[in-house]
């Protein structure tokens, strides 16, 4: 590349842009802006010319003559780092100029850039952490190709992160793993295959930036700061603001007006996010709680009566699991709190007398989580919760017990699946859930995949996912609701039976296979054992370790259930949740006669070993 001549020396900070004819307004938009606010006295400013015409570079000669103009070559490069191309590579290889002329501190602006204030915020972060990024609001799974993450073969962990912007950048060229993420992003941006044209949800320069930014946190190497950009956030930085495009067909009188909309329109929107946001998560999520709540139990064979599992505040504990490890009895919910309107997943220990330990994050992700089912492949703990707020269904492994967790792959995408179950069968493995497309309207019905092995193996559809079960079905009936089962009979699975409201009780279904090989389920007989605990404590989930027994209920159904003592008796609850709750006598006597003969009789599937129990093809047809 050539430069004009013009250098700016005399310091190691370099804000570089770069524009062509269209934008050549928004671009002296940003060069006034950088004299008024008197950063071009104490920063090189560099601007590339992507296709500038000569009146446009005539004038930033005369008005602008910090600048130093510099004509990009495209004609050295492939053709789709071309403007017209739509691929933004031209970005990351002119940054890779300006690092490769002068290191020190550099800070790339998109023309359409305004600061509100010196560099000294920017740069004390680039001093603590290498660079100077601001977040999107999206994920990366959802603003990035998905032929692109499978060709940058993408870490499964970083799918639910934050997307970077590509238009406000920072980098520290005096590190040398900042040099080397600059040059690999420009190594990557001369192949077509990474930098592909931009859509409405992918923007080539971000995306890959992101991804190597991610690889770089995750070696070590830098950290990620926390702002977010002036675009769609509540909280954004105010330092700067962006994306404040000057329409060239306009007459250019209307410039300080186009300025002022922009800025009067992020004030609004940031006003309507923030009421949005605390009605969403505050409002919304008061609202629930007095009619919506569930309360844990757990239980040992030999007690007397359940012991209940207080949550704190404004939160309730549901979707217990139980699992004991290296000799330790271990607890995970999902912990809703009625302030973020939002479920987290924490674990527990529990004594001798089953009473819990302080609450642990194990899943710390930005979105609603429920439903950790856990489950061990090859001794290693693994753990498949309902994440479908993030539209997938992902498969965690535990790296340090009980919290911290790699997602190692995405198992379904762009799917509304809930309450998934995997066991063993055979050589290989069964998945079962309830789903719908996203977007999709409609209820979720059952859908059962088989694979070889989790982390890896392919998802073969079982026949029975074109019936269409439980697609009539209301208030989430049909939803895994809690451990895989077996008994000397073969595999169960407990599923939500919801018909009035959900939460309100589960049946035990005996797996097995129909006359065709498709999956097949068909209801114990009320004599079992688990059928039992299930009609006396009306459950919304069950979960089993040795002699322990984990179950939730729903202690709220409406406004008038959240009075003391006389709203239980109003509400609509199942008749067996009241008995329960109110504590019978009949009903916790019966429960300590019948805890021994459950867990004598059943134990959970989670992947440990045990004698082979292959699937049933001789139960009778139904489902």
């Amino acid at each position: 590349m050539t430069s004009t001549g013009r250098t700016g020396a005399g310091t190691n900070c370099t804000i570089a842009t770069g524009s062509d004819a269209r934008f050549a307004r928004t671009l002296f938009q940003l060069l006034t802006n950088l004299k008024r606010c008197r950063v071009c006295e104490s920063a090189r400013v560099l601007v590339y010319d992507l296709g500038l015409s000569n009146e446009d570079r005539a004038l930033i000669a005369a008005r602008f003559p910090f600048a130093e103009v510099i004509r990009f070559p495209f004609a050295d490069h492939p053709p789709h780092v071309a403007v017209a191309a739509g691929t933004y590579a031209w970005k990351p290889l002119a940054i890779a100029d300006a690092a490769e002329r002068f290191g020190g501190h550099l800070f790339w602006f998109d023309s359409a850039t305004l600061l509100r204030a010196d560099l000294s915020e920017p740069l004390s972060v680039l001093a603590q952490n290498g660079s100077y990024t601001l977040k999107g609001q999206a994920n990366l799974s959802e603003r990035c190709l998905p032929e692109v993450l499978t060709y940058l073969r993408v870490e499964p962990e970083f799918l639910d992160r934050q997307i970077r912007i590509g238009g406000l950048l920072g980098f520290d060229l005096e590190r040398a793993a900042v040099r080397r993420l600059v040059e690999d992003w420009a190594r990557l941006a001369g192949d077509p295959l990474a930098f592909r044209p931009a859509t409405p949800r992918h923007n080539a320069d971000q995306t890959v930036l992101t991804i190597l930014l991610l690889r770089a946190e995750a070696a070590g190497d830098l950290v990620l700061n926390g702002d977010d950009v002036d675009i769609s956030s509540p909280r954004p930085i105010r330092w700067a603001s962006t994306r404040n495009k000057i329409t060239p067909n306009r007459p250019s009188w209307t410039d300080p007006l186009q300025r002022l909309w922009h800025r009067l329109y992020k004030a609004g929107d940031r006003a309507n996010l923030r009421w949005q946001d605390f009605y969403r998560r505050r409002l919304l999520g008061l609202h629930r709680l007095p009619k919506e709540h569930f309360q844990v139990f757990v239980m040992r064979s030999g007690d007397i009566r359940p012991t209940a599992v207080s949550a704190p505040a404004f939160s309730y504990y549901a979707d217990p699991f139980l699992r004991r490890i290296d000799g330790r009895l271990w607890l995970f919910v999902e912990e809703f709190e009625y302030l973020e309107q939002r479920g987290r997943l924490v674990a527990m220990e529990l004594d001798e007398a089953l009473k819990p330990g302080p609450p642990v994050p194990v899943l710390p992700i930005r979105e609603h989580a429920s439903y950790p089912f856990l489950f061990e492949v090859g001794g290693v703990l693994h753990m498949l919760p309902e994440t479908c707020a993030m539209g997938a269904l992902d498969l965690y492994r535990c790296e340090r017990f009980p919290d911290k967790w790699r997602r190692v792959r995405r198992m379904k995408g762009s799917t509304n699946a809930v309450d998934a179950v995997i066991f063993k069968e055979g050589g290989g493995w069964r998945l079962v859930l309830c789903e719908k497309p996203e977007g999709a309207d409609g209820a979720r019905t059952l859908a059962v995949y088989h694979m070889d092995d989790p982390a890896t193996g392919g998802l073969v559809a079982d026949p029975v996912n074109a019936k269409g079960i439980f697609a009539d079905g209301s208030h989430g009936l049909g939803r895994g609701a809690g451990d895989v089962f077996a008994d000397a009979e073969g595999p169960m699975r407990v599923m939500q039976n919801n018909r009035s409201y959900y939460g309100q009780a589960v049946e035990v279904r005996r797996i097995g296979l129909d006359a065709d090989g498709a999956y097949l389920e068909t209801p114990v007989g009320d004599e079992h054992p688990l059928a039992e605990f299930a009609r006396l404590t009306s459950p919304h989930h069950v979960s089993m370790a040795g002699d322990c027994v984990a179950f939730d209920l729903r202690t709220r159904l409406g406004f008038v259930s959240g009075i003391p003592w006389l709203g239980r008796r109003l509400s609509g609850l199942d008749p067996a949740a009241k008995r329960f709750l109110s504590g019978e006598r009949a009903i916790t006597d019966a429960l300590a006669r019948l805890l021994p003969e459950l867990v004598a009789q059943v134990r959970p599937l989670d992947g440990r070993p045990q004698h082979d129990l292959r699937l049933s093809s001789d139960l009778p047809d139904g489902g």
